[in-house]
């Protein structure tokens, strides 16, 4: 598979083996084994068996769940539960859960299995985002196993705005109709990846039914929060409706010189009701330490330890925020330079060459600009306590501790050595940027951390004292803003990283805009419609 997640035209699988889990073996991951079974068909070359985190000898299957196999014409005859183990896992090519819990469970037993082990329903979206085209012609098995190397690639930027919305959660006690929500889901996204398996490339067909949505949850809606960029958290403490906190935000905010005020440049996002107020589009720029904001050495100097360039989009009805996350070393036309990377236009010329640079490469409107450090992500980390991350790989931290593969909560140094390892490209740091992102964010929307005042207070003093933004940022729009968006949790903030691809360049290879589905994420960007764009998560 090449840099981009690229798979052959054609494609032969002799065989290949999918192993559904569940908490039992006598719930989703049996409705989804008998499910995904029958829809790939008895003659295909692939295998799918089920089996469960926590098993009783004599499990059996529940009432309700036999009624609604039954509507399907399918069967549960001889059905015995079965627990999970290493070998199970090590020899299954793909790996899919019911929730994140198993997901979890099962990488812990078999750490080499993270790039293979899915929820199902994650799978089911990256399927019915990337479409039967993406995958090559072949045989079931060999389309299966195409998009099973295409995942890992794109589980990121199809992640969901509420977590929960990878889960079928095991019905347990709540009855038939809790079955058969939990039915309906596991159906939804059974249907969604035979979709894309079984239907030929040149022969399209409309798509399954979406996968029913999780609903929206308290979660977050008494602490309004807003997003400016991958580092930049402008946090809100509302209490009793009374916004407390944006006087203080600004009082502390560091201000540089405009590098808005130019001409030639794209047109403004227009309000999506007359009078009313307008998107609002943010360029961040995320440097490794802390950024001066004097003189042409200092940017010079900043742009070389640049690790995050982000657009941070909030929606025309302040409903939502959308994070784009672009390589610092992606590909562009360098205004007054000529061929470079928004790095070296950063380097070359300060935030008015980055804006020039990004609203050319997207022909994107941007409205201002917002400099911090990539410390800032560690000091919010360990002020919540640390996060929770999946590890793609082994993890090694200064003096010598060692995390597996799998998910573990981290600390603000321990997640910071992950975005930064050895070995990590430009491409991957992004991603990964993205996921720390993520995961501050859904901690942020834990209980302990939502219902205490002084937690948001002190991730505020760590906010505000890193961050400087634009002159023109003045306080009655920073004010104007933030009590727009003080409702939001963050279940709706969106992290989407952009479509890249590598090409190849004599002995070396760029970094290049994923032509075709980059176009599409800069249209949604610039007609306000990313909250339907299927990068974004909806």
């Amino acid at each position: 598979m090449g840099p981009s997640g690229a798979v052959p035209t054609t494609a032969v699988a002799n065989h290949f083996d999918v192993l559904l889990v569940g908490a039992t073996d006598v719930g989703p991951s049996l409705a989804a084994e008998r499910l995904l079974r029958a829809r790939l068909g008895d003659d295909s070359a692939v295998t799918v068996t089920s089996a469960g985190i926590d098993v009783a000898p004599d499990d059996p299957v529940p009432e309700h769940l036999n009624e609604l196999l039954a509507r399907e014409g399918l069967a549960v005859d001889g059905h015995h539960a079965r627990e999970v183990d290493a070998t199970m896992v090590a020899e299954a090519d793909l790996v899919l859960t019911a929730t994140r819990n198993e997901r979890s469970a099962v990488v812990r037993k078999v750490p080499a299995a993270v790039r293979r082990t899915f929820t199902l329903c994650e799978l089911a979206r990256v399927a019915t985002s990337l479409g039967p085209s993406a995958l090559p012609e072949g045989d079931v098995a060999a389309r299966l196993s195409a998009l099973a190397q295409l995942a890992p690639v794109h589980r990121v930027g199809t992640a969901p705005p509420v977590a929960e919305d990878d889960d079928v959660p095991d019905p347990g006690e709540t009855g038939r109709r809790g079955y058969e929500k939990s039915f309906a889901k596991v159906r939804a996204a059974v249907d969604g990846i035979a979709w894309t398996v079984l239907t030929p490339p040149d022969e399209p067909s409309p798509p399954p039914p979406e996968i029913p949505r999780t609903p929206p949850s308290h979660r977050g809606r008494n602490i309004g929060l807003t997003v400016v960029g991958s580092l930049v958290l402008l946090i809100m403490v509302a209490t009793g409706g009374a916004l407390v906190v944006a006087g203080t935000l600004d009082n502390r905010l560091e201000r540089f010189p405009d590098p808005v005020a130019l001409t030639d440049r794209p047109p403004p996002l227009p309000p999506a009701e007359v009078g009313g107020p307008a998107p609002v589009t943010i360029l961040v720029l995320g440097s490794t330490n802390d950024v001066r904001t004097e003189g042409d050495q200092d940017w010079a100097a900043a742009a070389a330890q640049t690790d995050i360039v982000m657009l941070a989009h909030i929606s025309a009805d302040r409903s939502s925020v959308n994070v784009i996350a672009m390589p610092p070393d992606l590909s562009a036309d360098v205004p007054g330079s000529g061929p470079g990377t928004l790095r070296s236009a950063f380097a070359q010329g300060g935030p008015t060459g980055a804006v020039q640079t990004v609203e050319r490469l997207t022909n994107v409107r941007l409205d201002h600009v917002a400099l911090t450090d990539s410390e800032t992500f560690a000091r919010l980390t360990d002020g919540l306590g640390g996060v929770e991350i999946d590890l793609d790989s082994r993890l090694v931290v200064d003096g010598g501790q060692t995390f597996p593969a799998g998910r573990h909560r981290l600390t603000g140094a321990e997640a910071l050595a992950w975005v930064r390892g050895d070995g990590v490209d430009d491409m991957s740091r992004s991603e990964r940027s993205a996921a720390w992102f993520r995961a501050i964010l859904d901690r942020l929307g834990d209980d302990d951390v939502r219902r205490s005042p002084a937690t948001w207070l002190r991730l505020l003093g760590i906010v505000s004292g890193s961050v400087a933004v634009d002159e023109s940022f003045d306080r009655s729009e920073l004010v104007g803003l933030l009590t727009s968006v003080r409702h939001l949790g963050p279940e709706e903030v969106r992290v989407v990283p952009v479509p890249t691809t590598v090409v190849p360049t004599g002995d070396s290879a760029t970094l290049v805009p994923d032509a075709a589905p980059f176009d599409v994420l800069m249209e949604a960007l610039r007609t306000d419609t990313l909250d339907e764009h299927p990068a974004a998560g909806s």
